[in-house]
């Protein structure tokens, strides 16, 4: 089984980041969901019609009490409120992944996940799409819930917006320019941090 293609970012200037960059771009729904031994935040996505979001959908997850290892780690996706879209389990997420809908996702990772200051993000991700007879401006929602062995589940709800096209995505103003420039200066830190600390996210097998 592959390893998934986790993104990651390093220390809380990039997380700081993320969360500023993601308001001129997929917005976090809902802020973030603060938990013991991990924190979660829940992006939001839009999705052209005849086509799928430019990213996959997953959690972002990162410890909040310094490095930890989680084992049994699940992801479960249900998507409500929309017509003519439907998910899909990312070919590069990794995971075993079950599907008994095309509304309904479980993907769970029988390795262990270690943290060593990293965010992991879109977490055993799923695929969006949508189809042609989709309705642009209709939206929905996502319900994402991430659990492990000893971790109290932490749920979220990420938005799904339908959009005409992808020149649709995003509309940006001068206030989100000016937060997403601000977002981007900081996850450029942090990728100079990952460079310089050459730490990894580790999938034990």
């Amino acid at each position: 089984m592959r390893l998934p293609k986790v993104r990651r970012v390093t220390g809380v200037l990039a997380v700081t980041g993320v969360l500023l960059a993601t308001t001129a771009g997929p917005a976090l729904a809902e802020g973030v969901h603060e938990g013991n031994p991990v924190s979660v935040a829940f992006p939001d996505l839009d999705v052209p019609v005849g086509g799928s979001g430019v990213d996959p959908l997953g959690p972002n997850i990162w410890s909040t009490i310094g490095p930890t290892t989680l084992t049994e780690a699940k992801v479960t996706y249900h998507l409500t409120g929309l017509k003519n879209v439907h998910l899909t389990p990312s070919k590069d997420g990794g995971g075993d992944c079950t599907q008994p809908s095309p509304t309904r996702v479980t993907c769970t990772d029988p390795r262990d996940l270690s943290f060593e200051g990293e965010t992991i993000e879109l977490y055993l991700p799923v695929v969006v799409t949508a189809a042609k007879s989709a309705t642009a401006g209709d939206t929905g929602q996502v319900t994402i819930t991430f659990s492990a062995k000893g971790v109290a589940p932490i749920t979220g709800t990420s938005k799904i917006r339908v959009t005409g096209d992808r020149s649709s995505l995003p509309v940006t103003g001068s206030t989100t320019a000016l937060l997403g420039a601000i977002g981007v200066l900081l996850l450029g830190i942090g990728a100079l941090g990952v460079l310089a600390a050459r730490r990894r996210v580790r999938f034990v097998s």
